[in-house]
């Protein structure tokens, strides 16, 4: 009886020694690679978001800068008919 429960704490001590610290690490480790995985999705979608959101205020860029420099476009004419109204 004696031998069977140094034979159970020697197993023990092994299990809790070296399986279990492999055990944990496994555990850890597919839970940092599932973090970079939400990490890299999250990114894409907002890059994609910005890329489309810059692509739009520079078409409103483009279209204030035909405005301004458009000679035959006088503003303040513009401005002064628009008030009068």
């Amino acid at each position: 009886m004696n031998s069977l429960l140094v034979v159970f704490g020697f197993v023990l001590v092994l299990v809790f020694c070296f399986v279990l610290p492999i055990v944990i690490y496994s555990i850890h480790m597919d839970h940092k690679k599932k973090v970079v995985e939400l990490a890299a999705e999250f990114d894409g979608g907002r890059v994609e978001s910005l890329e489309s959101e810059l692509a739009k205020v520079n078409e409103r860029l483009a279209v204030l800068e035909r405005i301004v420099t458009d000679g035959s476009y006088d503003l303040d004419q513009e401005i002064r008919r628009l008030d009068s109204a």
